[in-house]
């Protein structure tokens, strides 16, 4: 009778650590309830915004508003200087040398006007590709070139941030070339600027502004006394034109990023031959020294000053 007592308790005993492990086993696999909203084994989840003005962040849209040059739209171009009738103001003595046009002076300081455009001008001694960077990061590059003279255009000073530009050309880099951006007359206080002028540079007053959005919509303004306009909207791309009595335009195109003043290429009127009313005759903007209108300096057919 005892050897039964003890059988039975070894088989109770057995079945008490055998239902422990298997327990215990269970509790090792099973999967977390996720669905269960007081499931104690939950995953946090964090929601992170793309910190788009951030120029270091990963997340980024596939256009950046702190990299002033569009590489499409840019071209180099083998020519020499001096026989382009510019004046060389500082004297370097490199293998590579880089400079910046201002007016008709290359020099390694300048200032542009918020909407004009930045034309680099550099000189190598060595063949190899030409690398250029803006505030350390790379916005431009080329294929082999060989020694001498190039110049670099179609970029515009379109948004209202200084720039301070480097090149590599065959392993060697250039003296750095800084370029301060001049909001001139613009009206900064809003997301996109821009200007309607005549052939001559001055400011057509009253004309009408129209912006097309890149996903639909319209908006319009009419330009000020000046020819300058602005308005507040959303990021993205947007094509521009204008319309007054006398004048045809074409359109330009400009890319808008709230935080930053974006400026739109300026857009040149070309008469049409017919009557132009006294009301969109062309402005000359005041001289900043005597405060009366001032015969326009063109660069490339309009006014760089404002």
């Amino acid at each position: 009778m005892d050897h039964v007592k003890h059988v039975i308790l070894l088989a109770i005993l057995f079945n008490l650590i055998a239902g422990s492990c298997q327990a215990f086993g269970a509790a090792g696999t099973r999967q977390p309830d996720w669905l269960t909203p007081w499931s104690t084994q939950q995953q946090a989840v964090t929601t992170v915004e793309p910190d788009y003005l951030n120029p270091f962040a990963v997340e980024r849209p596939d256009w950046d508003p702190y990299a002033p040059f569009d590489s499409q739209q840019m071209v180099i171009e083998r020519l020499d200087p001096v026989a382009e009738g510019l004046a060389i103001k500082d004297e370097l003595r490199l293998p590579n040398i880089l400079y910046v046009q201002e007016g008709g002076t290359l020099t390694t300081r300048a200032s542009v006007i918020l909407g004009d455009p930045i034309i680099l001008w550099v000189y190598t001694s060595v063949p190899g590709n030409l690398l250029l960077y803006d505030n350390g990061r790379m916005v431009y590059s080329t294929g082999l070139m060989m020694p001498g003279w190039y110049r670099i255009t179609g970029a515009h000073a379109d948004l209202l941030v200084s720039h301070l530009y480097v090149m590599r050309v065959g392993g060697l880099l250039t003296n750095n070339v800084s370029v301060l951006v001049d909001p001139g007359r613009y009206p900064t206080t809003y997301s996109l600027v821009g200007r309607v002028v005549d052939q001559n540079g001055a400011g057509i007053p009253w004309a009408r502004v129209i912006i097309s959005g890149g996903e639909g919509g319209s908006f319009t303004i009419n330009t000020d006394m000046l020819g300058y306009y602005g308005m507040d909207l959303p990021s993205g791309y947007y094509v521009i034109t204008a319309v007054a009595p006398g004048y045809t335009f074409s359109q330009v195109s400009a890319k808008v990023w709230l935080g930053t003043v974006s400026a739109a290429p300026t857009i040149v009127g070309i008469p049409t031959g017919g009557p132009v009313p006294v009301s969109y005759s062309p402005v000359s903007a005041p001289s900043a020294q005597t405060g009366i209108p001032a015969g326009p300096a063109t660069i490339h057919g309009y006014s760089s000053q404002g």
